[in-house]
């Protein structure tokens, strides 16, 4: 399974992100003690690296991963699931350490993600999406130069008042996204919009070697 395509640009809602080839490699070559959860639930633990119960590995196409299932209900519920590819795509939580910003000229902004502090985790997921990012300003990242962040705040203000309430802690630092508390989340719906035909393609993932 792959958590992370390379050179497969998507719209958060915000900006184009995309992560370079290298990205991973400082992290990988730390060995980082990750987690392999379902839809980012650290309650839903199904494997880790440090136990030797999930694997990682980068290859042209991404970050790669392999879990060793636990013997639970919750497992084998989701085996079914993604043997009947109810569940076919996956993501990933993570700190940044380094990226790269492009204004460019139809008025769009890219983040290219160079470099990973650290990978949290990798998680089948319901729906994909960037657990870093969310529809809102105060998630916007630190790196974002000034005149791009003015220019999304100036927008977010422009909104229709429907900004999330929710006090989990997802939504509490912005990532709405993987809303934990309120299924109604307005965050989280704005986050779940689908894909067009050809990101969803994009975002196709091997999922157990079928």
């Amino acid at each position: 399974m792959y958590a992370c395509l390379f050179d497969s640009p998507y719209d958060t809602g915000w900006w184009i992100e995309q992560v370079d080839a290298h990205a991973f490699d400082s992290v990988m070559a730390s060995s980082p003690d990750c987690r392999a959860l379902w839809n980012h639930n650290p309650d839903h633990v199904l494997g880790r690296t440090t136990a030797d119960t999930l694997h990682l590995s980068i290859d042209a196409r991404g970050l790669a991963y392999v879990i060793d299932a636990p013997d639970t209900a919750l497992a084998k519920d989701l085996m079914v699931s993604m043997r009947r590819k109810d569940v076919r795509e996956s993501s990933f939580a993570f700190i940044t350490k380094r990226d790269q910003w492009t204004d460019n000229p139809d008025g769009t902004i890219t983040r290219t993600i160079l470099e990973f502090e650290e990978l949290l985790d990798v998680s089948p997921v319901t729906y994909p999406a960037n657990p870093a990012t969310s529809a809102q300003s105060r998630s916007l990242p630190a790196s974002m130069p000034k005149e791009m962040r003015s220019r999304l705040e100036r927008r977010d203000l422009s909104d229709d008042g429907d900004d999330c309430i929710c006090g989990c802690p997802q939504c509490a630092v912005g990532a709405c996204g993987i809303c934990s508390s309120d299924p109604q989340c307005i965050g989280a719906m704005r986050s779940l919009v689908p894909p067009s035909d050809r990101q969803r393609m994009e975002m196709q993932l091997a999922l157990l070697g079928k």
